[in-house]
């Protein structure tokens, strides 16, 4: 049985998104692919959410004008944890129009929009269904340890010198349903002679 998973430029091709000139769907590819640093796919998985809830947030025609959801604290621990991994994830939130700002007020670093800066909320959605299938796909990748890959149902993924995902295969039911009915037929076999040899 083969499983064909799509390239991530299918997922992140996004014509509507036209006031994003920093394209940031290359940004979450490349987060995904894994070209900027080596993270696992839990590591993977938590900055992809929290990127889905950050453009969540400003996809909220109400909350996204609220500067409590136009900002994050570089120094919070959650942020630290969830982007250091990924370095293509602050790459994504500058492309989305965040920038990384000083705050005199309190000598701390943030990711904030510019006050006026004027969300467009058909972009931000388009962005949220871009992150969901970046979740999804991530999700069903095999996990990032070799020993966990190896029971897993899906067989090693390859790249292409493209960086695109190539067909990947998935173990056969097939296989272990066949050697199950050779099993059970040599089983009845056996009872069959055992079952003869007694009555004769």
């Amino acid at each position: 049985v083969l499983l064909i998973l799509p390239t991530p430029t299918f997922f992140f091709h996004l014509p509507t998104m036209t006031s994003f000139a920093n394209a940031p769907g290359r940004h979450l590819q490349d987060l995904i692919l894994d070209t900027h640093a080596v993270a696992t796919k839990e590591q993977k998985l938590a900055c992809l959410k929290m990127l889905r809830t950050v453009v969540k947030n400003l996809s909220d025609p109400k909350k996204s004008n609220d500067p409590k959801f136009r900002q994050l604290k570089l120094s919070n621990p959650k942020v630290e944890a969830n982007l250091t991994p990924c370095p293509s994830a602050l790459e994504y939130m500058k492309a989305i129009g965040f920038d990384i700002v000083h705050d005199e007020n309190d000598g701390e670093e943030y990711l904030r929009m510019k006050e006026e800066m004027k969300i467009v909320l058909s972009d931000m959605e388009a962005a949220l269904c871009e992150l969901n299938n970046a979740v999804d796909m991530v999700s069903l990748s095999p996990p990032s340890s070799s020993s966990s890959s190896s029971s897993s149902p899906f067989g090693q993924e390859k790249q292409t010198s493209e960086g695109n995902y190539s067909t990947t295969m998935l173990r056969s039911q097939s296989s272990t349903l066949s050697s199950a009915s050779g099993a059970s037929a040599s089983s009845s076999s056996s009872i069959t002679g055992k079952i003869m040899s007694e009555k004769q």
